[in-house]
């Protein structure tokens, strides 16, 4: 029971120094950012940090791998018995947009600082943005097999989708932006009048 205890204190630990690092990398960048920066904001030594961690790259890393895996998680919740492919278009997006807006931060990271990963750490990570990329492809491949959206090449039609919807991190304010509801509704209506085949 104890040690059940200690787990998840240490896990509770952990997410403050993801979330210490994720601020400092977003906001200084990580090359800039320090590991005494992360440990002095969470109130610990610097030599006690290394108890959760070996190096920098291991926040980064953790950060940029565990946005995408959350963001996989959800779309595919989202998919969950949806089988048309016009409605899982809809909802793949507004959960893709969803996640942005929810985690703006560590999605501005990833797109920011991916390149600042290394080796097998890096190719992992691009593993499972290709793994999420799939999910969307396979949608835009169903759908033009049956004859609901244009042809052309799934993933390049899936870059622009993705690559549109990405760049709301940029922009997006809580304060004073349109409402979640509004945004998705906005983007999905735009997706579907460029994706969505026109009778003639």
């Amino acid at each position: 029971m104890a040690g059940a205890d200690e787990s998840t204190k240490a896990n509770v630990r952990m997410d403050e120094i993801l979330d210490s690092a994720a601020k400092f990398f977003y906001t200084k960048g990580y090359h800039a950012t320090s590991i005494e920066d992360v440990a002095r904001d969470v109130g610990m030594l610097k030599g006690s940090l290394y108890y959760y961690i070996k190096s920098k790259e291991d926040l980064l890393y953790g950060l940029l791998l565990g946005v995408i895996k959350q963001g996989t998680e959800g779309v595919e919740k989202a998919l969950e018995g949806v089988e048309d492919p016009l409605e899982r278009l809809e909802k793949g997006i507004e959960q893709h947009i969803e996640h942005i807006i929810r985690n703006q931060v560590r999605v501005g990271l990833f797109l920011h600082e991916f390149g600042s990963l290394s080796g097998r750490r890096k190719q992992r990570v691009q593993e499972s943005q290709k793994e999420y990329q799939k999910i969307f492809t396979g949608i835009v491949k169903n759908g033009q097999s049956s004859g609901v959206f244009i042809s052309g090449d799934p993933d390049l039609l899936v870059n622009a989708m993705l690559g549109m919807c990405n760049w709301i991190y940029r922009w997006y304010h809580q304060e004073n932006s349109p409402k979640l509801e509004v945004v998705t509704k906005t983007f999905v209506a735009l997706i579907k009048g460029g994706i969505v085949k026109r009778e003639r």
